[in-house]
């Protein structure tokens, strides 16, 4: 059985959590980002957490063909076989209708979608070799947009179509191809989302979930590892929610419960004039 794995977008949030937890289960993952430092210190800090197992990093800038191709070939290099593509590197380019440019969308739609599709495209032998699977990183926003993100909305929405084209195409291949679709996670940490979000938005975030709280990145990863595992071979084409219940929450219901906390917490929701 193959124990080769490639993540993308890997050198810190949710693909470095990804990587630990298939670093865990004593796989060999090539790591991919476009920040050289950062990973190299991630790749470090997990070669030392797991020293039974390899982590590999490779800087590429999948924003061009020219560094899609050389993951590509990278991985044909150093692997004979795959048992999973993550395709977690993601554009969160900010904007609205009226503001985003042509420049602007064919960034966030080359990333999210084009990409993910070549890396399949280039890595079917691999894949196909160990009868391996690709998880995509898609997101809540696919069917519940967020206003001014325009671009990322629509390219998560494509994720989602992209994973059900594939599973169906490389079926008979034996290779199955998923999508996880989280919520709000912390990505960088408790301390990085305090720093980050106001006293009420830490209050107003978890009165959106059946959970009552966002999620870990550590969550988003075990997910990820379940649908590349021994467990997962009879599922293919889903888009997985990861997301503490928000897709199911009655929206009003998360407004009567944001009610209860400005209410009951009058001195943390009182305007600061």
């Amino acid at each position: 059985m193959s124990t080769n794995v490639v993540v993308t977008g890997a050198a810190h949030g949710i693909g470095a959590a990804i990587a630990a937890n298939f670093l865990a289960h004593g796989k060999t993952v090539l790591l991919v980002d476009i920040n050289a430092d950062l990973l190299r210190l991630t790749v470090a800090s997990l070669q030392q957490q797991y020293p039974d197992a390899v982590a590999v990093g490779f800087v590429a800038d999948l924003s061009t063909l020219i560094g899609i191709e050389s993951v590509v070939s990278k991985c044909l290099d150093l692997f004979h076989d795959l048992d999973c593509l993550v395709n977690n590197a993601a554009d969160q380019t900010v904007g609205s209708v009226f503001c985003t440019d042509e420049v602007q969308w064919s960034r966030t739609m080359f990333v999210n979608v084009t990409c993910p599709f070549l890396l399949v495209k280039g890595l079917i032998a691999l894949l196909e070799q160990s009868k391996g699977s690709v998880v995509n990183i898609g997101s809540l926003v696919a069917n519940q947009p967020i206003p001014g993100r325009v671009a990322y909305d629509v390219s998560k929405a494509a994720i989602a179509g992209l994973t059900r084209a594939l599973a169906v195409d490389l079926g008979h291949l034996g290779i199955r191809v998923n999508a996880i679709a989280p919520g709000h996670i912390m990505t960088n940490g408790a301390d990085a989302w305090r720093s980050t979000y106001s006293a009420e938005e830490q209050l107003i975030f978890p009165s959106s979930y059946a959970l009552g709280r966002v999620g870990h990145t550590d969550e988003v990863a075990k997910a990820v590892v379940f649908l590349a595992s021994d467990s997962a071979t009879f599922i293919t084409g889903i888009t997985l929610p990861v997301d503490g219940g928000m897709s199911v929450l009655c929206p009003e219901t998360a407004v009567f419960n944001a009610v209860k906390l400005a209410k009951e917490n009058p001195t943390v929701f009182a305007s600061q004039e």
